[in-house]
């Protein structure tokens, strides 16, 4: 997932109001390849863009939604 600049810019202020937003644990069962597919996703998106884990979990369940029209 590539962030153009001014994504980047929407997110630094959206980031904001991240932090002061009740968080809530989402538990899922999924396979184990899966499992270790979506962390080393979150991670490798950690190091390209900065983004805390958190912050990369959120865009790719906000991906996630946004594809199925949820």
């Amino acid at each position: 997932m590539y962030l153009s600049p001014l994504e980047m810019k929407d997110w630094d202020e959206r980031e904001k109001d991240l932090y002061n937003e009740p968080k809530e644990e989402l538990k899922i069962i999924v396979r184990a390849d899966l499992a270790r597919a979506f962390r080393r996703c979150v991670w490798m998106e950690v190091n390209e863009t900065g983004l805390s884990p958190y912050e990369v979990q959120n865009l790719l369940i906000e991906e996630l939604l946004k594809n199925r029209g949820c």
